[in-house]
C-alpha cells in the first residue's frame, strides 16, 4: 500500500473567518460546500503549493448523523506547515494572536505558532538545511 497525502480537516463553528486567514499566507480555495442551511459554508478546501487544508463547520448538515455528532465535540487540532519564508508569513498575519512568538527550536527550525480563528493552533516553521 502506498500513501499518496494526508489532509487535516479542522472542525469549527464558522469557516468563513478560517479560510480567510490561510488565504492571507497564499492559500487558496480549492473548492468549498455549502451547508444545507445557505447562512454558512459546510466545509472549504485549501491548498498552497500541494499542501491542503480542509476547514468543516461543526455540526455540518452534510454530514451523515454519526460524523456530524462526533464533529460537535472534537478537540483543536496543531497543524505544523514547513515554509521558505517565515518574514513573508509574519508580515501576512500580522495583527492576529501569536501563541509562540518566533523562535528556534531543537530541531533547527525557525517557527511562531498562531491560534486561527477556528481555535486551531497553526505553527509556522522555516527549516536549516
Amino acid at each position: 500500500m502506498k500513501v499518496h497525502s494526508a489532509t487535516p480537516v479542522l472542525f469549527m463553528k464558522w469557516v468563513e473567518p478560517s479560510r480567510d486567514w490561510f488565504m492571507k499566507v497564499g492559500f487558496t480555495v480549492m473548492f468549498d460546500v455549502p451547508a444545507k442551511n445557505p447562512r454558512y459554508l459546510g466545509f472549504v478546501g485549501l491548498q498552497n503549493n500541494g499542501v491542503q487544508v480542509m476547514l468543516e463547520t461543526r455540526g455540518n448538515d452534510n454530514e451523515s448523523p454519526q460524523i456530524r455528532e462526533r464533529t460537535l465535540e472534537s478537540a483543536h487540532a496543531v497543524v505544523f506547515i514547513e515554509v521558505d519564508d517565515l518574514d513573508a508569513v509574519i508580515a501576512a498575519l500580522a495583527g492576529t494572536k501569536v501563541l509562540a512568538e518566533r523562535h528556534k527550536t531543537f530541531y533547527g527550525a525557525d517557527e511562531i505558532s498562531y491560534e486561527e480563528p477556528g481555535g486551531h493552533i497553526v505553527t509556522f516553521a522555516k527549516m536549516d538545511r
